[in-house]
């Protein structure tokens, strides 16, 4: 159930307060469709079922009523041939609506005891319908004798009591549907009296929960206001407990900044006694630079000729290569020249005056001995070649021999020009452990410094916090009973105040020292620390949970 506890806070306690009225309205749409819906269910059954039924009823009774006006005054006007005709239409007319009537009466549903009652009525209905269409086939013959059968018949009780037994049954038929819509009036009148109870129950039980609701939101909103009070009084007091310990580290950082001054002061003189030895090795430094620019001369020109010599030398590697392969040659070609040899030999004893064969080998053999000449000629000329390139990597290897020398001699004008810086090198180490000495003590001062500086950042932020969330809670309370946005404050940024400045005395030598401020320049390079992210958020000094003295939380808003 913690995905619900929102509904503890002010949050939920206004949803309910708007839920209420919504939860009502709906209840009330409920009560007021059910209403609707019965007295629309009741209007269909009258349409579908009392209204056709009734309808049917009347159209009988009429038609019924209307046979025996018409039969009548067609019997009336025996003597009046025209009107006699317009009664006689008339009453088949009316028989045929007659039979129309309980058709359609007949196609109808229903009700409960109205069969029984139909039954007798149903049961004559053939007789009935057929003794009046006799008469009216009667009344066509228009003679005395038919017009006094149809007055007898119409006369006597059979008719009559066809006629009343009609009337009867759809008079006590009439009576079942008069009573149900007397039934239907009752029910519609007591579904209108419940659903205005429920109406005003609903409105009323809504009302007094959102009443009930707004009211206990507003206890709560009045408990907590003083609670913020008391929150407001405990942030005055740290504000001024942080006050107090800004100006402790503001003294501490005066005295630390006395005391690095002073140690900037030696500092400066030792310094002034440097100057000269490192002038001298400036010098000293400058000649250095020039023989070491000659001896890289003389270096770069040593490599140029080395590279000669080595591409020299391939190239007598190459053609050794060469010489190697001709010699391969020869030795091949003085190989196969004994072979034709020995078969020139053996074929010229086997052939004794055919010669053929050994003329063949000969002839090869001829072959050969020009292949064999032609490289020793090519072995002679790459020899020649060999010799004049081994000449000219003798006549470079020469040249770099006397570059090479010329580099020793500058190397070691260099190595006696490091001797000498070497010896004022020595005499500048005393200089720089004075200066050591004294940067110790103007670190230890700057460590101080940096410190107090430190603590004073972190004071000045914790008192610009401390008033942002006084703002804040003003802000949010204003805002709360307002009921209007406000921008939440700010925290501003705490400037620094400005260093003292101060002038060191001049050192031994009369030389005029840089203010305090400039030297600090130059060597203190502190970095304030990173701001500590503070709350400023209302959360923590109101709470809103479910607290009696609270009223929800920030969520809730």
């Amino acid at each position: 159930m913690a995905s619900f506890s929102w509904l503890r806070g002010i949050k939920g306690k206004l949803f309910l307060s708007a839920c209420l009225p919504l939860f009502g309205f709906a209840a009330v749409m409920y009560v007021s469709y059910t209403s609707q819906s019965t007295a629309s269910k009741m209007l269909d059954e009258s349409y579908s079922d009392v209204i056709p039924n009734v309808t049917s009823l009347g159209n009988l009774e009429g038609g019924r009523a209307r046979i025996g006006q018409y039969l009548w005054g067609t019997v009336a006007n025996f003597n009046a041939p025209k009107q006699r005709e317009t009664y006689l239409k008339k009453a088949e007319t009316a028989i045929e609506e007659y039979k129309a009537a309980v058709k359609e009466y007949e196609a109808t549903p229903d009700q409960p005891g109205e069969p029984q009652l139909y039954a007798p009525m149903k049961e004559h209905y053939a007789d009935y319908v057929a003794r009046v269409e006799d008469m009216i086939k009667t009344l066509h013959t228009p003679t005395a004798e038919n017009y006094e059968k149809v007055r007898g018949l119409m006369s006597e009780g059979t008719y009559n009591a066809e006629s009343v037994e009609i009337k009867t049954t759809t008079s006590k038929i009439m009576g079942i549907y008069k009573q149900l819509a007397i039934d239907n009036n009752k029910k519609q009148k007591a579904e209108t009296e419940k659903s205005l109870f429920l109406l005003f129950a609903i409105g009323a039980a809504a009302g007094f929960g959102v009443f009930a609701m707004l009211m206990l939101i507003a206890s709560r909103l009045s408990k907590t206001v003083g609670g913020i009070v008391n929150n407001l009084t405990d942030a005055g007091s740290q504000v001024n407990l942080a006050i107090s310990q800004l100006s402790q580290a503001g003294q501490s950082l005066s005295q630390s900044s006395t005391s690095a001054a002073a140690s900037l002061e030696e500092t400066v003189a030792s310094l002034e006694e440097m100057s000269s030895m490192v002038n001298m090795n400036s010098d000293n430094a400058k000649q250095a630079a020039g023989l070491s620019q000659a001896s890289r001369t003389a270096a770069e020109e040593g490599e140029r000729e080395i590279k000669n010599l080595v591409a020299s030398m391939q190239d007598i590697s190459q053609s050794s290569k060469k010489i190697e392969e001709i010699i391969n040659v020869i030795d091949d070609i003085a190989f196969q020249t004994n072979l034709l040899a020995l078969n020139a030999s053996v074929e010229a004893a086997r052939a004794g005056d055919h010669g053929k064969g050994f003329a063949v080998v000969a002839e090869a053999v001829r072959s050969l001995a020009q292949r064999s000449a032609v490289a020793a000629k090519d072995i002679t000329s790459l020899i020649k070649d060999s010799v004049e390139k081994i000449e000219n990597g003798t006549k470079i290897a020469d040249r770099s021999g006397d570059v090479l020398n010329n580099i020793v001699t500058s190397i070691k004008k260099v190595s006696d020009l490091n001797n000498e810086i070497a010896a004022a090198s020595s005499e500048q180490t005393t200089g720089i452990q004075q200066i050591s000495k004294a940067m110790n003590q103007l670190d230890q001062s700057s460590q101080t410094n940096a410190a107090s500086s430190e603590e004073i950042a972190s004071t000045a932020e914790e008192i610009a916090s401390q008033s942002t969330q006084m703002q804040n809670l003003v802000v949010n309370l204003n805002g709360y009973v307002a009921g209007e946005k406000t921008p939440e404050a700010t925290v501003s940024e705490v400037k620094p105040a400005p260093a003292a400045k101060w002038s060191a005395k001049p050192s031994a030598k009369g030389q005029p020292q840089p203010t305090a401020k400039k030297a600090a320049n130059k060597v203190l390079k502190f970095t304030p620390p990173a701001k500590k992210t503070v709350a400023s958020s209302s959360a923590e000094m109101i709470p809103f949970d479910d607290d009696e003295r609270k009223v929800g939380t920030t969520d809730g808003f």
